[in-house]
């Protein structure tokens, strides 16, 4: 169906993909949404095309890849020029996927999403990028800190004090991104193998994740405690936003996810920037650590390409220190040396 016209602006095309036809959690729209916006800014400054005016038709190849080498760092030695690349390549996938959908829907037939697959590809340098920065000790650290929890004082913050027990838990265990651990509903969940199905997921994909026994134990000791009972149970939210008694309300919003995780770290002491996907790349870093096969990592964490599996394959420096002194004796700090 020809859903694109000569009167469509590139704002207008820019709406309508993020508005009606990309099915993506909100926090991937709002990525893409801004990288979009980032790239027309450069387009306007650079060509002069203003997006409320310019057809959509307007657009050219050259205007992506004029962007990608002007916003490209000139080297990637510092983590500021690593950070700048990360940032880039987000920014890119979402260009590149509009650019194929204002094709695929006759917006503007006449890009060659192939020959701008091409030439970006000849622009970009070769780059892995290192693994995130996640410090084991301190998602222990949280973990901990929720395990050791007194009872509150209050039935209502008794309640709450459990929900985020159960929380952390599956997230530690699980690595769900927190969109999937937002949408989940109590019948996605089974207690009788371990597992809870993550149904269209990033890329619009669905997978299967496991969690430990005392992750399961702590998500039963919440749901009782919220008072689920009845028929249309397995539709309740597994995470409520507001807890009370008896009513499981809406499901929590990533945003309140993020607020927890932020208040937990205050209350551990944990000073790095724990965030709930912290909790994710944790969870890969530890399965690598392990010994767990580069596959069956990719299946659990839900990873479209093994190449994004593989930045966790990777000896962690202190692996490396351990097997350095093995061969030439543990360090010693001299004395007198600050």
């Amino acid at each position: 169906m020809n859903r694109g016209s000569v009167e469509t602006t590139i704002s207008d095309a820019h709406r309508k993909f993020i508005d009606e036809d990309l099915h993506l959690s909100p926090r991937s729209r709002k990525t893409y949404d801004y990288a979009i916006r980032k790239f027309l800014e450069h387009v306007e400054e650079d060509y002069g095309l203003d997006p409320a005016e310019e057809p959509v038709t307007g657009l050219e190849i050259e205007h992506v890849t004029n962007w990608v080498a002007h916003e490209m760092p000139a080297d990637l030695r510092t983590p500021e020029d690593i950070s700048r690349m990360r940032t880039l390549q987000t920014q890119l996938a979402a260009v590149r996927k509009w650019y194929g959908y204002l094709a695929a829907f006759d917006f503007h037939p006449d890009l060659s999403t192939d020959k701008l697959t091409t030439r970006v590809q000849a622009l970009m340098p070769r780059f892995t990028p290192p693994p995130p920065d996640v410090i084991q000790d301190d998602l222990e650290r949280i973990v901990d800190y929720v395990r050791r929890g007194k009872r509150a004082e209050t039935p209502a913050k008794e309640l709450r004090r459990v929900k985020i027990k159960a929380m952390i838990l599956f997230l530690y265990r699980t690595g769900v991104r927190v969109s999937e651990l937002c949408g989940l509903a109590r019948r996605d969940i089974d207690m009788r193998n371990g597992d809870a199905s993550i149904y269209r997921a990033k890329g619009g994909k669905s997978r299967t994740v496991l969690f430990d026994t005392e992750t399961a134990e702590a998500l039963v000791a919440y749901w009782t405690m919220r008072g689920d009972q009845g028929r249309g149970v397995g539709a309740f939210p597994a995470f409520s936003g507001r807890d009370t008694p008896g009513k499981p309300g809406k499901h929590i919003a990533p945003r309140t996810v993020e607020h927890i995780v932020a208040e937990l770290c205050d209350a551990a002491g944990v000073e790095s920037a724990v965030t709930p996907h912290s909790f994710r790349h944790g969870l890969a870093t530890e399965l690598v650590r392990r010994r767990v096969r580069e596959s069956t990592v990719q299946t659990i964490l839900g990873h479209a390409s093994p190449a994004t599996t593989r930045i966790y394959v990777h000896k962690t420096a202190r692996e490396v220190a351990d097997e350095y002194e093995e061969a030439f004796g543990a360090y010693q700090r001299p004395p007198g040396s600050s």
